[in-house]
């Protein structure tokens, strides 16, 4: 069977490729071959590994791809290839509950099938996760058995591959002389194997260490040892860590025009990759640079973005770093006290993550704060505790930051000898990383490098005129040759001139009558010309008619786009839920919210008076924009009712709903009227006694006890909210519940979505049992397995099938 690639890739442009174009020639050679085999599976893991870099999405599909046929023939060591490329794709999304179950499913079966390679690749996987969540005891324990096998089997890229992971765990503990020992040890082997990929990130691993001790010539250096390797081989992904590192060194040292060019740089390439995750590191190094110009509001929306998409994807370590420059923001325009509210949050995640370098910082900045607002003693607090990780960690800048905290505070108690000690060190360390020698050594080394950057263009220009010259003379060669070829033609033409004299006189007659036929000839093709232009006529009326329509189709389009955006921007946010409501503390949850179309008939609401917490999922009629502005109204009244004092129950907010629907439409009840209105789950929940208020319309409320583990369904009443034929006042329902149960809101899109083997509707039954045996998870995996579920349900069989309606789940659990 011929493997037929989708259009979309064939779009990917050259330069992608690079050197690997004619491998991929090679494999696609192999995919577009009718056999079903092993060679296919290995040229889609070949694939999958060339694109990995440069393009993930591509990379993901081949890996996919290649799962399916390996599966199908039963080639096992292919299904541990493609189980460990998808699981590769997946960690640099930042989704690494779904990394692991790949690398757990392929470890699985490289054991079975003793296969050395997969299981050493699998351990530096599931250690990669580790390290990235701050889990550094498991990710060292995972690393060393993947080096034990790696050393046994003498694979020297494997163990450089290794000892960089090491070398990345003892830096992000502070550990920097063992880090650069590590970096080293894979540094040898990269360079006695001339691997240019490994040699890349040990260049930069080692540059990022002195980056963090302060000694930026070093860090220079080696970074640009490393962007040449990068940009010759093409690596978009390389190049956008490397840019980011140089950017961070000329801003460490204030220059602040050449750091916002390289990151800017970083900025456009990420974007073109689409990977988020990078996204929010490049949102980060713009926004400091805003920062330090003063241009605060530049500063808050980059900060602000790059928070929004770290808490999308879980990112701990950059939410972090969030929360401490927007307290940096705040601070500098002295308002300490929301200031030193992000300096809490961003302490809470580092203290998790163990990030020394991390703690350093915010504890300097919260006594900065306090000298400010002259609390020395205080400051002097947050002062020793940054000093003594910066010494734990050898990172000079920290050092320097926490003897000048503790000069000012000294000074502001009156104990001058004690602000004089700590002034000096800090001036010791401050002449050590700002000394003009060492600016000028990274200047004259920055100019180096472009120098030879743009050397290297002139050797490439030149060749190109060598080139030309060659071709030139190429053509002057071919040219008289062809002279000479038409010269010795015309004799031969000469030569016959006479014999064709002859027969053109006794031909003439018959050229005589053949001219009369060119004439009639000629009438018909005048009719055909001109029934051409009759048609091309018609066809500019089409083509200009189908401009028109997509001109119009483009305009409806950004509209309904404008449209999300206000509606995005209506829903509460997950920062809104969290912080503004307070409820980080009181409960988990999680929020699935997948509109059919670009926006929505369903709509989750959030609020809070005093004590008593207000939920609610509702499903207007219909989806898209009739569905978009029914939810928007249904939003704006719940505002509206649950403010008025009088309201004594979700019962009661529900019946007053249904009076401002029906009043809005103007809804008499007559035969042939709209039946627009919403079937909606509402509940109130008193978060000091856990008391929950229940009512419904349609829409069940299902909980789970954390006793039991069983589910229990809380029927609805049967009318909607909405002109109906039985109009009685809904039921209140009143539940106490306990710690560790949890209730979810669901409408009806995820059971009624078409799918699966047979393309059958998914069922409320199996949402119920997909619930059950999902409910002791995280409250964020329980939505990454709804969402991968449904998506699997609707896109892996024969039957490719859309979204049918709106999708909204909000589960919400006791803690």
């Amino acid at each position: 069977m011929k493997t037929t690639l989708p259009l979309w890739l064939l779009l990917i442009p050259f330069a992608i490729f690079g050197q690997n174009q004619k491998k991929v020639d090679s494999l696609q050679t192999v995919l577009n071959s009718t056999k079903i085999d092993s060679n296919k599976v290995k040229a889609f893991i070949n694939l999958c590994e060339i694109f990995s870099n440069n393009n993930p999405d591509t990379s993901l599909y081949y890996a996919k791809q290649g799962l399916c046929i390996a599966e199908k023939i039963n080639y096992k060591k292919g299904i541990v290839s493609c189980y460990m490329g998808i699981g590769n794709f997946y960690i640099d999304q930042v989704n690494y509950f779904t990394a692991m179950v790949n690398y757990q499913k392929s470890l699985k079966i490289a054991v079975e099938i003793k296969d050395k390679i997969g299981i050493s690749k699998c351990y530096m996987g599931m250690g990669n996760i580790y390290s990235r969540q701050g889990n550094f005891p498991k990710a060292m324990d995972y690393f060393q058995k993947s080096i034990k096998i790696k050393e046994m089997m003498n694979d020297k890229l494997g163990i450089i591959g290794c000892y960089n992971n090491i070398g990345i765990i003892n830096g992000r503990q502070g550990n920097y002389t063992q880090a650069v020992e590590y970096f080293r040890k894979s540094l040898k082997i990269a360079i006695e194997l001339n691997d240019k990929n490994s040699l890349s990130n040990c260049y930069g691993n080692i540059g990022q260490v002195y980056q963090r001790q302060g000694n930026y010539p070093l860090a220079l250096e080696y970074n640009h040892k490393r962007l040449k390797i990068i940009e010759e081989s093409g690596d978009k992904t390389g190049m956008c860590n490397c840019y980011s590192s140089v950017g961070n060194i000329h801003m460490s040292q204030g220059n602040y025009p050449l750091a916002l060019e390289y990151y800017l740089k970083e900025l456009k390439l990420v974007v073109e990759l689409g990977v988020k995750s990078k996204i929010t590191n490049s949102c980060i190094n713009i926004g400091n640079v805003y920062k330090a110009q003063g241009n605060y509001t530049q500063a808050i929306k980059y900060y602000e973005k790059s928070l929004e998409l770290a808490t999308e994807l879980g990112d701990n370590q950059n939410v972090s770093v969030c929360y401490t420059n927007i307290g940096n923001v705040y601070a500098e325009e002295g308002n300490y006290l929301i200031a030193m509210n992000f300096y809490q949050k961003a302490i809470i995640i580092r203290e998790k993550l163990n990030d020394k370098h991390g703690l350093s910082l915010v504890f300097g900045n919260m006594a900065a704060i306090n000298n400010y607002l002259k609390k020395f003693n205080e400051a002097i607090v947050y002062a020793n505790k940054s000093l003594q990780l910066a010494k734990e960690i050898e990172s000079l800048e920290d050092e320097e930051a926490a003897h000048m905290n503790l000069s000012e505070s000294y000074k502001g108690l009156g104990k001058y000898k004690e602000a004089l000690d700590h002034f000096g060190l800090y001036k010791t360390l401050n002449d050590s990383i700002f000394n003009t020698e060492k600016h000028n050594q990274i200047a004259k080394m920055e100019a180096i490098f472009q120098s030879e950057k743009k050397q290297k263009e002139i050797e490439l220009l030149n060749k190109d005129k060598e080139k030309q010259v060659a071709v030139s003379a190429a053509e002057s060669k071919k040219q008289k040759t062809i002279i000479y070829s038409v010269v010795s033609i015309l004799l031969l033409v000469l030569s016959f001139a006479i014999f064709a004299y002859h027969s053109y006189l006794q031909k003439r007659k018959a050229n005589i009558l053949l001219a009369q036929q060119k004439i009639e000839i000629e009438e018909k093709n005048e009719e055909l010309n001109q029934q051409n232009e009759e048609i091309a006529t018609q066809r500019d009326t089409v083509i200009k008619q189908k401009e028109h329509i997509e001109e119009i189709h483009r305009e409806v389009t950004d509209s309904i786009q404008y449209a999300k955006r206000i509606q995005t921007a209506v829903l509460p946010s997950l920062e809104y839920i969290s912080v503004t409501l307070n409820l980080k503390s009181l409960l988990e949850y999680f929020i699935l919210f997948k509109p059919r179309d670009i926006v929505s008939g369903d709509f989750y609401f959030f609020e809070r008076r005093k004590n008593i917490l207000l939920i609610a999922v509702a499903d207007c009629t219909g989806h898209g924009v009739p569905g978009a502005f029914m939810s928007m109204l249904g939003f704006s009244f719940l505002q509206e009712i649950i403010s008025k004092e009088e309201i004594q129950s979700a019962a009661h907010v529900l019946n007053e709903l249904r009076d401002y629907v029906i009043k809005s439409l103007q809804q008499k009840g007559m035969t042939g009227e709209q039946k627009d209105g919403m079937d909606i789950i509402f509940v109130a929940l008193n978060i000091e006694t856990n008391i929950i208020q229940f009512a419904g319309a349609n829409n069940p409320l299902w909980l789970i006890s954390n006793t039991t583990k069983e589910l229990t369904e809380l029927k609805p009443d049967k009318m909607p909210v909405a002109i109906y034929e039985k109009m009685n006042p809904f039921t209140n329902h009143s539940i106490q519940l306990h710690q560790g149960d949890i209730i979810y809101l669901v409408s009806d899109g995820y059971e009624d979505q078409f799918g699966g083997p047979k393309g059958k509707k998914f069922l409320t039954k199996n949402l119920k049992q997909l619930l059950s045996a999902n409910s002791e998870k995280l409250m964020s995996e329980q939505k990454e397995i709804l969402n991968n579920t449904i998506e699997d349900w609707k896109n892996n069989y024969t039957e490719k099938c859309e979204q049918t309606d709106d999708i909204t789940i909000v589960g919400i659990k006791i803690i």
